[in-house]
């Protein structure tokens, strides 16, 4: 018998056009899917984030109320002067040695004296608007003024500086 050499075969280690085009078309569909998915795990976070905010915003009110009297102020739909002034009022507190200070029980403040929002009219933002009693949530696409929520926290910083003459909103 005669030995015969045996060439291995020579093969493309590349991948010919038709397979870097399927290859490219399915990793496009897979990335169109997941940043589908992505959009709405925002959109869904920054409504969880909002909805924490009112809900925070509403358990100070009700804390203040308990605390002193009831806070209630004439909500203005179209404006956001309403909910700056009942912000600040949760956010004051009584100095000490006032001279009303039997009137608060508790000084406060209610709520966090560093945050200092942005307000808004624009039905693209998510905006906290006060009902004259109570704070609710207005989702972009929806008409008012209210307080802007910074989903980014742009808006906690220095402590507002009250002046000397303020005085808390609501019924006594």
């Amino acid at each position: 018998m005669i030995a015969t050499a045996r060439h291995p075969k020579s093969s493309s280690a590349g991948l010919s056009l038709t397979e870097v085009v399927i290859t490219i078309a399915v990793i496009g569909i897979i990335a169109s899917i997941g940043l589908g998915a992505f959009g709405d795990v925002t959109s869904r976070s920054k409504d969880a984030i909002a909805s924490n905010l009112t809900e925070i915003l509403n358990q100070a009110t009700r804390k203040f109320s308990h605390s002193n009297w009831d806070l209630r102020f004439n909500a203005m739909p179209d404006s956001a002067g309403d909910e700056i002034m009942v912000l600040r009022s949760l956010q004051w507190r009584e100095p000490d040695g006032a001279a009303n200070q039997k009137e608060i029980y508790y000084k406060g403040p209610y709520m966090r004296p560093d945050w200092n929002p942005a307000t808004s009219t624009s039905s693209e933002d998510w905006r906290i608007q006060w009902t004259g009693s109570s704070w609710k949530l207005l989702l972009p696409g929806e008409a008012g003024a209210g307080l802007k929520v910074d989903f980014e926290a742009k808006d906690i910083g220095t402590p507002f500086e009250f002046p000397d003459n303020f005085t808390p909103v609501g019924s006594r």
